[in-house]
């Protein structure tokens, strides 16, 4: 995995900010896997077949798992660190997807 990148030249306030930035973006990601993952407990075959189910859950843990690795590395880093967005390209699909799959839960349960 190479999501981290040093960032250059980083003053201790724009660290701290950036820093800050990150660990929120991070926190947003597991926050959606997990609702994922809550959504998925209760989701009906009608809704989702049960192979799609268990394909959307694998890729959950498997995001899961990086953003572990990934707050990992930053936190052993010397310097700063970035994401990069082909690292959380990935992420953001599968936040879209748990939203897709809670809109779908929504109006079968209404």
């Amino acid at each position: 995995m190479s999501s981290g990148q040093p960032i250059p030249n980083a003053s201790s306030d724009a660290e701290e900010l950036m820093s800050s930035l990150l660990d929120s973006l991070l926190d947003d990601f597991e926050h959606w896997f997990n609702r994922g993952e809550e959504l998925l407990a209760r989701c009906p075959t009608r809704v989702m077949a049960s192979d799609d189910q268990q394909r959307l859950a694998d890729r959950l843990l498997e995001g899961r798992q990086a953003i572990a690795a990934t707050r990992a590395l930053v936190s052993a880093a010397s310097q700063p660190m970035a994401v990069s967005m082909d690292a959380m390209t990935p992420w953001h699909g599968l936040v879209t997807e748990v939203w897709s799959l809670a809109a779908r839960l929504g109006s079968v349960e209404h």
